[in-house]
């Protein structure tokens, strides 16, 4: 009786999982809300690595293969600079301060995914952004601050895959690489580039 009950569970949980293996994607309407890291590259004006980000991205898949949408995404940078003596280039004036740098960007873009397949809870994908960068750049010294908003172009490539957790959603992981043309010379800011690292997750929303 023993053996028998014990053959019956391993033939019912390997039907359980056989069935969830073969179990199709359901994506339509997807939206994904992530988390994001963004690491600054070639930066002369922010060198820090930002853990104050995010993005939103609503996802049509035209075919299982490829995906056509927009997204939005938002990241903080700041940095502090030790105190220091900064001249007027004429000479005339001088002022000791520390300073804090910082620099608030919203790339917004339409979208485009690629899938590939890798069994039945992984979809990797290539995918690209393009559209438009609101930038706000601000230098904090002493009681003072200086501030200038700019827009620029907007280009992210990225790869990342999404994992399935059920039928209709899962998680999402990718890695994506900003370049905006924003440009501020009072502030040395001449092109915004940063490496994102997002997790999050996704859903069909209708």
């Amino acid at each position: 009786m023993k053996k028998l009950t014990i053959l019956f569970a391993v033939v019912v949980l390997s039907g359980i999982s056989a069935s969830a293996q073969h179990e199709k994607w359901y994506l339509k309407n997807v939206m994904t809300l992530n988390w994001e890291i963004a690491t600054p590259s070639d930066a002369k004006y922010l060198k820090e690595t930002s853990l104050a980000g995010g993005s939103i991205e609503l996802r049509h898949f035209l075919n299982e293969k490829l995906s056509i949408g927009a997204a939005i995404h938002w990241n903080s940078f700041d940095q502090y600079v030790p105190a220091q003596v900064y001249e007027k280039p004429d000479g005339s004036a001088a002022i000791y301060t520390d300073m804090v740098w910082q620099v608030y960007t919203v790339p917004m873009m339409a979208t485009a995914h690629y899938y590939f397949d890798a069994g039945k809870m992984v979809k990797p994908y290539v995918g690209i952004g393009i559209g438009g960068n609101y930038s706000e750049q601000s230098v904090y010294y002493n009681v003072f601050v200086s501030d200038e908003d700019n827009w620029g172009f907007v280009a992210r490539p990225e790869v990342g895959a999404l994992i399935k957790m059920g039928k209709y959603a899962g998680f999402n992981v990718s890695v994506g690489y900003n370049y905006a043309t924003n440009e501020n010379p009072a502030f040395k800011v001449k092109d915004l580039k940063h490496i994102g690292f997002s997790i999050g997750g996704f859903w069909n929303v209708f």
